[in-house]
């Protein structure tokens, strides 16, 4: 039969408060998600394809950040390295530098759709909404996808408090040929969501 020593005892309600602050921090996320959802990523079908290594190990994605930094430094006016270096960098959640290069790109190329989108969803994880709405605006006005929609309807209808523009943008993505079923039960979903929100709140409140 082991001893029960002090050291012990402490190992185990280390071992416990990080459990419980682990399953915290879990929860947390958890209910942001649900009442604040996030917007999509962009996807990374232009991104140079990496190797197996890179993508297994953690030292492979910092070879690949260092080596588009050396093709800049070479080339700094492509555009296409610094949407690469952006999206690895949002890959991270590493906003700061996900803005610069974002930034650098939509200066290099504002015609491009992609550095907005990108500096649109950067600037939403940094709490800057209505700049990140109005980036996105612009990626409408360039090229008009159900992703950006999507995106748009759950900024103005969760970030913005302009649940009827959210609930537009919303059904625009809708009617788009060509949406992706998941991204179509999204957009439903939070459709419903909003409906019951509205129709919860036009209700007349009850009499004492």
């Amino acid at each position: 039969m082991s001893e029960y020593t002090p050291v012990r005892g402490m190992q185990r309600v280390l071992l416990l408060c990080l459990a419980l602050a682990f399953a915290g921090m879990m929860a947390v996320s958890l209910w942001q998600r649900i009442v604040k959802p996030d917007l999509v990523l962009p996807s990374h079908s232009q991104s140079p394809p990496r190797s197996a290594g890179q993508n297994d190990a953690a030292g492979g994605r910092m070879d690949a950040i260092g080596q588009l930094m050396q093709q800049l430094q070479q080339n700094p006016e492509s555009v296409g390295i610094m949407i690469h270096l952006a999206e690895h960098f949002v890959e991270d959640q590493n906003w700061t530098a996900a803005e610069s290069f974002s930034r650098r790109a939509v200066v290099a190329a504002p015609d491009n759709p992609r550095p907005l989108y990108l500096l649109g969803v950067v600037l939403h994880n940094q709490g800057n909404y209505a700049e990140a709405a109005a980036c996105l605006e612009r990626v409408v006005s360039l090229r008009d996808e159900p992703t950006v929609r999507y995106s748009l309807g759950i900024l103005y209808a969760h970030y913005l408090q302009d649940p009827a523009r959210g609930v537009q943008n919303l059904h625009a993505a809708l009617a788009m040929p060509g949406l992706p079923d998941g991204l179509a039960m999204k957009i439903r979903a939070e459709l419903d969501e909003l409906a019951a929100q509205e129709k919860k709140s036009a209700m007349p409140p009850r009499a004492p």
